[in-house]
């Protein structure tokens, strides 16, 4: 039954006369109209918003500001209470910084003056990144009605850059944060060198080939702000040459696994690309000799 009178419904669109001149009227006089409105109204917003950019950004930011703040006004996603706070992925981050930071921001938003206003997420990412030097990444969600998950992503610390005598930590892309003479710390390079946490990276990349053989690395020393020597436990010292690093480590790991190869020996020198050259001990060489 339905069916029928749907079918009469649409059949009654179809043939009606006055429909079908209302059809043609849209399609073949008011649609080309609006459609040509709709594309130059798009036109005129696009060069508005160049010009805006170029001549006038402080009327542009301005208006953004407003927007938001009307926009998040209406969603009341201006309110500032929140029931439950989630903090999760930090570690050296304590919860309360996070809190404290949260709790300053507030303060400092006042909602009834929108030429100012910047929404309570951004601004909290903007000051938990410059004032927690531990902070890589932050991400802040909101769940209704009062829920506020923030998420961290911490640096993760390679070696100790040791540089005019401080000490920092850094990780392999070269970010530097305070170091803290804690346990976990113990165990990792020491590097040296003016520069040489920005070139931190080729290292943790040959050191990822053979972590058995890296675990025996005490320090690495930039040279000259060209080139790694590296410093073993046992005192042995590695120079690795300009370029071509990857290629040297392989050769090095061959010389360090033959048996007998390290005992009384000082120096690898891997710089020269098809040469490696080998310093022993006085008295290594001295029983070498009277064989």
């Amino acid at each position: 039954m339905a069916q029928q009178v749907g079918d009469k419904i649409r059949n009654f669109f179809l043939t009606n006369q006055i429909t079908r001149k209302i059809r043609s009227f849209f399609y073949q006089t008011l649609f080309p109209i609006l459609f040509k409105g709709l594309i130059l109204l798009i036109v005129l917003l696009v060069f508005l918003f160049a010009m805006f950019k170029f001549f006038k950004p402080v009327y542009l930011e301005k208006i953004y500001q407003k927007s938001s703040f009307y926009f998040f006004h209406y969603l009341n996603l201006d309110n500032h209470e929140f029931n439950q706070i989630n903090i999760e992925g930090n570690k050296h981050v304590q919860k309360e910084e996070i809190l404290a930071i949260l709790e300053s921001v507030k303060k400092q938003i006042t909602l009834d003056k929108t030429s100012d206003y910047q929404p309570l997420i951004r601004s909290l990412i903007d000051r938990i990144k410059s004032e927690l030097p531990w902070v890589n990444q932050v991400v802040i969600t909101r769940s209704m009605p009062n829920i506020l998950n923030i998420s961290i992503t911490e640096y993760e610390p390679f070696a100790i850059w040791q540089n005019e005598g401080a000490k920092y930590l850094t990780d392999k892309e070269g970010n530097l944060i305070p170091y803290e003479d804690q346990e976990e710390f113990q165990h990792m390079v020491i590097l040296s060198g003016k520069g040489a946490n920005n070139h931190a990276k080729s290292l943790f990349n040959i050191f990822a080939s053979d972590p058995n053989l890296s675990a025996n690395v005490y320090s690495a020393t930039w040279v000259s702000s060209r080139r790694w020597d590296i410093r073993f436990d046992n005192g042995l010292l590695i120079k690795l040459p300009e370029s071509n690093i990857s290629e040297a480590w392989q050769r090095l790991i061959k010389i360090y696994n033959m048996p007998g190869s390290i005992v009384g020996l000082k120096n690898i020198d891997l710089r020269i690309s098809d040469k490696t050259y080998l310093e022993y001990d006085d008295s290594v060489i001295k029983e070498l000799k009277s064989l």
